[in-house]
């Protein structure tokens, strides 16, 4: 059950993240509720997990002020919710994934010159692929 609502939590943001660049912060919250209440009915990682899980989240939010929005704001949010649904190790599995995707797709577009090393990419959508690939057991 958790992975289908996570799985729908980042097709949401992964559309808002490509269309507008930013996302809705309501949405996110939204779903780190129901998480809760969903690990109060049917948990599947102890609460140590999922504050580790949270605490990566905190971590991106952290790195986002110190670099002034270098990394958004809503992405760290965003794990902070992720940690909630998958625990301490599945969030950093599904974080580590995304930045490879993202690192990959990124060279990709430097090489062909459709992009300039600071431009900024969506980040989302490399952890819905991510995501995907976890459930898949690809990875």
């Amino acid at each position: 059950m958790q992975n289908i609502i996570l799985l729908a939590l980042l097709s949401w943001c992964s559309l808002e993240d490509v269309k507008q660049k930013k996302l809705t912060v309501l949405y996110i919250l939204m779903f780190g509720v129901g998480g809760m209440f969903l690990h109060m009915v049917a948990p599947v990682c102890s609460i140590f997990s999922i504050l580790c899980g949270m605490l990566l989240g905190l971590a991106l939010i952290l790195v986002s002020m110190v670099t002034r929005g270098s990394v958004g704001l809503g992405d760290g949010l965003l794990l902070v919710v992720t940690g909630v649904y998958l625990g301490g190790s599945r969030n950093l599995e599904l974080l580590m994934i995304g930045l490879l995707l993202a690192a990959f797709w990124s060279l990709g577009l430097v090489v062909v010159k459709k992009k300039k090393g600071k431009q900024e990419i969506a980040f989302v959508p490399f952890l819905l692929i991510s995501h995907v690939l976890m459930i898949l057991g690809g990875v």
